[in-house]
């Protein structure tokens, strides 16, 4: 390929292109309720008002009030805020969203790749397979997982400002670095090791002197936006997870069979899933593509080890942070999304040793190679991108692939109920309580089976038990209310709702509830309260 036919502006037509054709149907794709109900259906009030963009980044983004908070991350709030404003609760645009981000990224994956000195027809090698390759599915049809895909878009194109700045030394360049860092680091919380990488790369790969006007201004600048991260983060999470190194460094040796799990779904991903967990997952294709990888990138790429080392560093630098995590009693799971940075490391050392060896490789079987890997994922990502069709195809795929999640079969069982199989609702309740006795919401949604067959004597003793162990549960006291209402303990009903409300003072139900309350005792002047509260948080009242 000539340069005219590789420009920046046919690149991207290309990647558009095929891009758009392999994620098209995930456009037309629901819910999954994994962290898209809470993040969005839960949260539609706040999304709704274009206003909470700058309140964005007062919250945790869960909007966790009671228990320890763990992620800040005010621009994943923020691109739902702008797709409230279209999509509403039709999933919609914010998978169109997805889609366009994992485009424009995979398009920064060539701009990445051609700063940092490799031809543009390998640049445009890795951004064609970074497009489609299916262990990043989960990143583009799950809407949440825009989170990693935001991130790596902000990341390279800031490492690409950061180079142009220094080859060039235009301000607009250095500007452009600070405002992807800026997006970067209030994205997710592992763009903090950025400039680690960064550091890195240019004192050991570009030999610059790490004392220069330039790189002192981009430090300057890169620490001062840390500084304003950790002072708004710091406001935001009122009561936050605390980490210290010991419990870190315990958590990574724990979970370090995942690497290989990650690296074999990047070079035959063939054991794709929802929800994977280490216990059910086949760790022999990691740790047979993970040697032939390491013998081959250290025997070809011996001549640039210290590029080859880089790659190395950049896919544990930006995965090891993802193996640590709030509850360190609960289950791991090693969802595909989180690779989506890292794996921009394994590029780069094939990348490398492709460099090096390329005058040994006919350009005929590189280019047939390529054509045949683009095809073959092209074909594995579609089928891949149908678990994330709907909450049910989702967690059956999870519950099938990961049965020793409790999660898979507690949110399999929710899918169920809201379809109204109460009987394979409650068999996948079971489950998940067989799996881990503790697991929070199950006994909450035994207890509405229970309630709606009339069992209220087993719902009462599964509302006790939500409440023993998960006592901020607002559900559980608003639902546990309807029970009493239902056997016309009114007040006992009334003190649940409220007590809902203490937890969660958004509850639209608890709000609805206590206003038909007032009502009842003709307290007008209280209930009026209560209806300009559900007026306010745009609820439609009769």
């Amino acid at each position: 390929m000539n340069k005219f036919k590789l420009s920046n502006l046919n690149v991207a037509l290309i990647i558009f292109s095929l891009g758009f054709v392999v994620y098209f149907q995930t456009l037309f794709f629901g819910f999954t309720y994994l962290d898209d109900n809470v993040l969005i259906l839960d949260n539609l009030f706040f999304l709704k008002n274009l206003g909470n963009i700058f309140n964005a980044f007062k919250l945790e983004v869960f909007h966790i009030l009671h228990s320890s908070a763990a992620y800040y991350r005010p621009i994943l709030t923020i691109s739902f805020i702008l797709d409230a404003q279209l999509s509403g609760e039709s999933a919609f645009f914010y998978h169109f969203t997805n889609v366009f981000i994992h485009l424009i990224a995979s398009f920064g994956v060539f701009l990445f790749f051609t700063s940092i000195g490799y031809k543009r027809v390998l640049s445009f090698s890795a951004g064609l397979l970074f497009l489609v390759h299916p262990v990043l599915v989960q990143a583009v049809a799950w809407i949440p997982g825009r989170n990693d895909s935001l991130l790596c878009l902000f990341v390279i194109y800031s490492f690409y400002f950061l180079i142009r700045y220094l080859e060039e030394s235009k301000s607009r360049f250095l500007i452009l670095y600070f405002l992807f860092y800026f997006f970067s680091i209030f994205t997710k919380e592992s763009a903090v090791l950025f400039p680690v990488a960064a550091v890195l790369y240019l004192i050991i790969l570009r030999k610059e002197k790490i004392f220069s006007d330039n790189i002192v201004k981009i430090f300057s600048g890169t620490f001062f936006i840390f500084l304003v991260w950790i002072y708004l983060r710091s406001a935001a999470l009122v009561n936050p997870v605390r980490y210290d190194l010991a419990t870190s460094l315990t958590a990574v040796f724990k979970n370090q069979l995942a690497i290989l799990l990650y690296m074999g779904k990047i070079f035959l991903p063939v054991n794709l899933t929802t929800l994977p967990v280490l216990s059910d997952s086949n760790l022999l294709i990691g740790l047979f593509t993970t040697s032939i990888f390491l013998v081959i990138s250290l025997y070809f790429g011996r001549k640039s080890l210290g590029t080859v080392f880089f790659g190395y560093f950049w896919f544990l630098l930006f995965l090891l942070p993802s193996f640590i995590r709030p509850n360190t009693e609960y289950v791991s799971d090693f969802i595909e999304h989180r690779v989506y940075l890292p794996i921009l490391g394994v590029f780069w050392v094939l990348l490398e040793v492709y460099r090096l060896n390329e005058k040994k490789i006919s350009p005929k079987i590189a280019k047939a190679v390529l054509c045949i890997l683009v095809f073959v994922f092209t074909i594995i990502t579609p089928i891949h991108s149908r678990n994330f069709v709907n909450g049910i195809t989702f967690w059956e795929k999870a519950a099938l692939d990961s049965p020793s999640h409790p999660l898979a079969h507690k949110n399999l069982g929710a899918m169920y109920y809201l379809n109204n199989d109460l009987e394979k609702a409650e068999e996948s309740f079971l489950k998940a309580l067989e799996v881990y006795e503790h697991e929070k919401m199950v006994h909450n949604n035994l207890a509405l089976i229970y309630m709606k067959r009339g069992e209220i004597e087993k719902a009462v003793l599964e509302f006790e038990r939500e409440l023993e162990i998960n006592p901020y549960y607002d559900n559980a006291y608003y639902n546990y209310g309807n029970l009493y209402y239902s056997k016309g303990e009114l007040e006992r009903a009334f003190e649940m709702w409220s007590r809902a409300l203490q937890i969660n003072p958004d509850h639209t139900g608890a709000l609805r509830n206590i206003l038909g309350y007032y009502m009842e005792k003709e307290d007008y002047e209280k209930a009026q309260y209560y209806y300009n509260e559900l007026i306010r948080r745009g609820v439609k009242l009769q």
